[in-house]
């Protein structure tokens, strides 16, 4: 699947890679994900106006390291999800909103578009490097229908917003969309083939929805469901409280907002407000729209690592609202910001010693690799192994969890049929030991069988070694629909 990826945030790493050894790659690319501690402490500074000088400096980096040491955020530093480096955008987009507030929600509408144009553009941006920022493109656009101001006002601050975020995809994802709509009839190839029909895929929508929760009581319990469980927002085990305190937060602050109205001619020191109040209306809306869209879309923990950034920014700017007393509500933010740090656990992405390079791959000979080509199967990610072998040969990974002979004569199969039936020369079979079953399932359907008499290994820094056979050409068993 990763293979039609947008390829635009690999690249720069993939350049270090190529000069610098590789520990000051992974420096420099943990150097960038701790810059999300700049808009955080602005957002977080711009939630602590009762606070002056150096006090106000002091906890606004206080909270920002509160945002910045999340299990799922730390857990990636250094890796190449990117989520973490996405988030710059994002949370760089409503840093900027907030900090413009008074112009955007105030001033001539000749101010306030090009900076909501802007903030949108910025989302966007990240949307066309990683597309499952979706979310956070809905939250931080809708968030406007919902801060004061009147109809038309909300109305085109969304709609500037949402052309900011179009134009951003197009700057950063336009060309990769050209490409594969130009190749596979499909701009978001293979996703959403149900409407696009590609022929070089299956009718389907290729979503991985397997950790999607379902029906109305588990949507509501999904944050504590993967406090149990956290396999059941992705592949490693981690804890971390910030999101599903949040989650608390803002279901209880409209109920304490209304409760506050009734009581409020009784006792004015209840309603003293912390914050500025359409900065911190804008983000707790635009946080709760973000996590509804992503628990509807994808229900993917790393994906949500943005807002687990935001989440501790998003309980003050909501208790600060609550009908309490200023000294209450401090007590009750620095309880749970005390409470989400001291909890938390990241999880670990197999981390491996450093080697010189950022990438190593050493192959066994290939006696002929001007006339070679590669098979892989399975669902080991074996792919980054090419990475060893020359330039001029080619890889066709025939089976995966995204393509597979029983998917028929739809393009891609029938490529990769054409190209094994016409090679004349050496071909090899890229596979992990523990799926050498496909030898049996797989290859047959390929016309190929393997010599398992006749395998190296190819080996790397960043797996076990993979088996390398030489395959030949037999008669071919019939392919499924």
């Amino acid at each position: 699947m990763a293979t039609f990826y947008n390829p635009t945030l690999d690249i720069p790493v993939y350049w270090l890679a190529q000069v610098l050894p590789a520990r000051a790659v992974s420096f420099i690319l943990s150097w960038v994900q701790g810059l999300n501690l700049v808009p955080l402490t602005g957002i977080a500074w711009l939630l602590l106006p009762v606070l002056t000088g150096r006090a106000r400096a002091l906890a606004s980096v206080a909270l920002a390291l509160v945002c910045f040491a999340g299990a799922g955020q730390m857990g990636l530093l250094g890796t190449t999800f990117y989520d973490n480096v996405i988030s710059l955008f994002v949370l760089g987009s409503a840093w900027l909103v907030m900090a413009r507030a008074d112009d955007i929600w105030g001033g001539a509408p000749k101010v306030a578009f090009p900076i909501v144009f802007i903030a949108g553009l910025l989302v966007g941006s990240a949307v066309g490097l990683k597309q499952p920022t979706l979310p956070y493109a809905v939250g931080l656009c809708f968030a406007f229908l919902a801060v004061a101001g009147g109809f038309w006002r909300r109305m085109f601050l969304s709609f500037f917003f949402g052309i900011g975020v179009i134009a951003g995809m197009a700057l950063f994802s336009g060309h990769w969309m050209w490409h594969l709509w130009s190749t596979y009839q499909n701009p978001l190839f293979p996703y959403f083939n149900d409407f696009f029909k590609s022929p070089w895929g299956v009718p389907e929508a290729y979503r991985d929805d397997k950790f999607l929760p379902h029906g109305l009581w588990n949507n509501l319990i999904f944050p504590y469901t993967w406090l149990m469980d956290p396999k059941k927002v992705g592949e490693i085990i981690f804890t971390d409280l910030r999101v599903p305190v949040m989650v608390v937060v803002l279901m209880l602050t409209p109920f304490l907002t209304l409760a506050g109205r009734f009581v409020g001619k009784r006792d004015a020191a209840q309603q003293d407000v912390m914050v500025p109040f359409r900065p911190a209306l804008y983000l707790l809306v635009a946080g709760a729209l973000t996590y509804l869209a992503w628990l509807k879309l994808f229900a993917i923990y790393r994906y949500l690592i943005p807002l687990e950034m935001m989440a501790p920014l998003v309980m003050v700017a909501a208790i600060a609202l609550w009908p309490l007393p200023r000294r209450a509500k401090g007590v009750v933010i620095l309880a749970l910001l005390a409470l989400v740090t001291v909890t938390a656990r990241p999880g670990t992405w197999a981390r491996v010693p450093f080697a010189d390079k950022f990438v190593e791959v050493s192959i066994p000979d290939l006696p002929n690799p001007d006339n070679t080509i590669i098979i892989q199967t399975g669902y080991a990610p074996t792919s980054f192994l090419a990475y060893g072998f020359p330039r001029n040969v080619p890889f066709l990974r025939i089976h995966s969890y995204f393509i597979h002979p029983d998917h028929g004569d739809i393009l891609l199969n029938r490529a990769m049929h054409g190209r094994i039936d016409a090679h004349q020369g050496d071909i090899f079979w890229l596979v992990a030991h523990w799926e050498v079953w496909t030898a049996d399932h797989i290859l047959p359907h390929y016309g190929l069988a393997a010599d398992m008499s006749d395998c190296g290994l190819v080996k790397s820094n960043l797996d076990e070694p993979m088996m390398l056979c030489r395959l030949r050409k037999v008669a071919s068993v019939p392919t499924g629909g």
